[in-house]
């Protein structure tokens, strides 16, 4: 398969009537990108975020020998997109990361609302990660500070 075009921060895709806008959100890989689009359901316009992951894969290294060059920069610039979006719809790379299976659970018993607009559930899972990524630097930095010095 050959590549059309490499896309950048805020291009756009279009795929079977969907416009999808492309956000460089790098960390959990140097590509990672979260993709934004608005589609329509029951006469009515979401705007829905597929989420790209925040988590650190197990044995990535920010502060001594990181695990690639500005990888500390990408997560912090990466939450500060997340957290300037505003989707009513979360999804994600991994089911568990916007509650799918809780949220099938509700969509099949009825009741108020829909499940899946989650505005919320959104914003909790990117402040979880951010925490999560702060406190894994600031472990690493501790580390580093009380290291003996190399000659």
């Amino acid at each position: 398969m050959e590549v059309d075009r490499s896309l950048r921060d805020g291009d756009t895709v279009s795929l079977g009537g969907i416009i999808l806008t492309a956000r460089r959100t790098p960390g959990h890989t140097p590509g990672s990108t979260t993709w934004l689009a608005t589609v329509e359901d029951g006469g009515r316009r979401y705007a829905v975020l597929f989420s790209a992951s925040t988590g650190i894969n197990p044995g990535t290294q920010f502060v001594e020998r990181p695990s690639y060059p500005g990888i500390a920069e990408d997560y912090a610039a990466s939450f500060r997109i997340l957290e300037s979006l505003q989707p009513e719809v979360f999804l994600g790379s991994h089911t568990g990361f916007f509650a799918m299976e809780e949220k099938r659970k509700r969509l099949a018993t009825g009741g108020p609302g829909h499940p899946f607009v989650d505005p919320d559930g959104f914003r909790a899972h990117v402040a979880a990660r951010k925490r999560a990524f702060e406190e894994h630097l600031e472990r690493e930095r501790a580390a580093a500070r009380r290291a003996p010095a190399v000659p």
